[in-house]
């Protein structure tokens, strides 16, 4: 019982603990490490040959993971270069980096790179953190409302006078293939006449499994007063920060993002090779847990930085605890095992209540047998 009181208490505090560091940005060196991991990523990780974007991701990650070990970035710095690199055009064939108004920037098609008004231009950088500062190209794009007849003898026939879509001629009827893609590579905007095309509106992202608090989101503005979820945005793909407890984003986009199973979502319809763990696993879980050291600490960017309990992710690695890509306890992984140490004592409890209440009858039965009578 004491270890369960202990585990308690070290999954509070963890998720409690939010060690107030300096943002990326607060320190004298933050911009010039930022740029170096970037230029190192860029100088390791092809962007133009890249034939996958999560691939192109990871290696960036890698590189940041190898600077911040060697003490050349911050750790709040690493999502800063992260996030240049998965808002970028790597990885993703006919995607461009698309500016909007107030240095806003998407990833998405060219066809796709319109706005009311005809604002929005394509960057000449693969990377939003660097496509909008200095001006683009405006996009030219035509679109129509009069839809195309139903039978077809050319492709021709079929045009609509839309950018979001191929248009064809097959047995005589007309068929629209979408061609947008959005900064995730899914479709954003439907197939045929343009008249059918949405409008994009501002939806909310997934955000965490666990919601923890709010944290920064390095080169997603604050959203202001009128980008709320449902108000008419532009350009598509465009994301702001509305302050969430669950870091949730707003996207502008003509379909909510979190349909179809895209968020990570605990639900069973929203996952795949599902196997419950048996005792014997758990019972693994509990031993693994119970030789965790706990100790105290303070973190060392902390400014004042008060002490805090908690245990090194160097002592108890490889586990399902900690986040080996981000140098973080995994909370969620975390307080599992702990859920899997408090079934084991409980199931061990139960077995000795079991053997108590037995070992009683038979007492009992004994003195019943030596009484006078």
């Amino acid at each position: 019982m004491r270890f369960l009181a202990v585990s308690i208490a070290a999954v509070l505090v963890l998720l409690a603990a939010r060690p107030v560091l300096p943002a990326c940005g607060d320190r004298p060196g933050d911009a010039g490490a930022v740029a170096a991991t970037r230029a190192a990523a860029e100088a390791r990780c092809d962007c133009a040959a890249a034939t996958s974007h999560d691939e192109y991701v990871q290696c960036v990650g890698g590189v940041v993971s190898d600077a911040v070990r060697n003490g050349q970035l911050r750790l709040r710095c690493r999502r800063a270069v992260v996030s240049c690199a998965r808002r970028s055009t790597c990885g993703r064939p006919g995607a461009v980096t698309c500016c909007g108004g107030a240095g806003q920037c998407a990833i998405t098609s060219a066809a796709a790179c319109t706005a009311p008004g005809g604002s929005a231009c394509a960057g000449d950088q693969p990377s939003c953190c660097d496509a909008c500062a200095g001006g683009c190209a405006p996009v030219k794009t035509t679109t129509t409302t009069t839809l195309p007849p139903s039978s077809c003898q050319t492709d021709k026939d079929c045009d609509d006078g839309n950018g979001c879509s191929a248009d064809r001629c097959v047995d005589g009827a007309c068929q629209h293939e979408c061609l947008c893609v959005g900064p995730t590579g899914s479709v954003t905007c439907c197939p045929g006449p343009a008249a059918e095309c949405p409008s994009p509106t501002w939806y909310y992202t997934c955000g965490d499994p666990v919601c923890g608090g709010h944290r920064d989101h390095p080169g997603v503005p604050p959203c202001s007063a009128g980008e709320t979820p449902g108000a008419a945005c532009s350009p598509e793909g465009a994301t702001c920060d509305p302050g969430s407890d669950c870091n949730q984003l707003l996207v502008c986009a003509t379909s909510d993002p979190t349909h179809g199973g895209r968020c990570p979502i605990s639900r069973r319809d929203a996952k795949e090779d599902i196997r419950y763990l048996g005792a014997e696993e758990a019972r693994r879980l509990h031993d693994e847990l119970m030789k965790f050291r706990l100790a105290t600490f303070r973190y060392k960017e902390a400014a004042a930085a008060r002490t805090q309990l908690g245990f090194m992710i160097d002592d108890v690695a490889p586990s399902p605890s900690i986040d080996p890509a981000r140098d973080m306890v995994d909370l969620y992984g975390y307080t599992s095992m702990a859920v899997a140490a408090l079934q084991t004592q409980a199931r061990e409890i139960e077995a000795l209540t079991r053997e108590v209440r037995a070992l009683r009858r038979e007492l009992e039965r004994e003195r019943g047998d030596t009484r006078p009578r």
